[in-house]
């Protein structure tokens, strides 16, 4: 298998945007858009940069406290397209971390095989697995994402799956890789969602995600989890065995156990992840640092 240094990876992760070897991704992302959208090139410049205001807006256009309310928020804001594209071309350019490179140059052990975002977005993560030689099936919950990432699929004449998750089962035993970017924090229902993750993994498969947890704000209202913990108890107990992280991510393979084993795991992390234990490692952290 050929294996990438972080500067090819770079050159891929540009090549997946531009579809060429010379273009600039941010000239690329903003004419996507442009096109997409029928907007004048300023204006969406204006609406990447400020794409955190344009979503305030969106959440506040309802009561966002019912789980109807909330589904419609992340099936139809378009702010979040804006937001993504733009994070995406500038992750080139060292603005943001290129979280797909780490997760990649972390991961070149693995064959190519079938690759699943979950939480797709824009679809520029898949693009880039395609890039490196892998199958790709995109799924999110959001109408206006999938509608916009089939789109541009289309202009780059890339072939994908797509699942729209709110009406779309995924299938059973079917991905070698599942990657989830900044997508947990954004998920009411954990642990039915990380069983049904599972279930779509092959055996052995691997669920990479973060953890981009966010005190409650008016520019996180979005973000429902304001510690890691809440997600963290519950993954072992789906079935996975977690494995070193690259970087901020973690890294979980599904397995099989016997139910004196998954009992006492799902025991141990309900202990391990809860409030006081993340308050005592966090002020462990704080004085590490001083």
């Amino acid at each position: 298998m050929r294996r990438y240094d972080q500067k090819s990876l770079m050159e891929a992760w540009r090549r997946c945007i531009t579809q060429d070897d010379v273009s600039d991704p941010v000239e690329v992302v903003v004419a996507e858009l442009s096109e997409y959208f029928k907007l004048p090139p300023d204006e969406v410049r204006q609406r990447c940069i400020h794409w955190e205001e344009d979503s305030v807006k969106e959440w506040q256009a309802k009561d966002r406290t019912s789980s109807e309310a909330l589904l419609e928020f992340y099936q139809t804001q378009v702010s979040w397209i804006f937001d993504t594209m733009w994070y995406h071309a500038n992750q080139y350019h060292g603005k943001f971390d290129p979280e797909s490179v780490k997760v990649a140059a972390g991961l070149q052990r693995l064959m190519p095989g079938h690759h699943l975002d979950f939480g797709a977005g824009p679809g520029t993560s898949s693009l880039f697995f395609h890039e490196l030689g892998w199958q790709v099936s995109l799924a999110d919950i959001s109408t206006t994402f999938q509608d916009f990432a089939r789109w541009r699929f289309a202009k780059h004449n890339v072939p994908a799956t797509f699942y729209e998750t709110s009406i779309a089962k995924l299938p059973t035993a079917t991905y070698d890789l599942i990657t989830a970017f900044d997508v947990m924090v954004h998920v009411p229902n954990v642990g039915e969602t990380l069983a049904d993750l599972r279930r779509t993994l092959k055996p052995g498969g691997y669920l990479v995600f973060n953890i981009d947890s966010r005190p409650r704000t008016e520019t996180t209202e979005w973000h429902l989890y304001d510690e890691h913990y809440p997600i963290m108890r519950l993954v072992r107990a789906a079935g996975f065995r977690r494995h070193p992280k690259i970087d901020y991510f973690y890294v979980f393979q599904k397995v099989e156990r016997g139910s004196p084993q998954a009992t006492l795991v799902k025991t141990y992390d309900q202990l391990r992840y809860n409030p006081f234990t993340t308050k005592v490692a966090s002020q462990i952290r704080k004085l590490r640092r001083r």
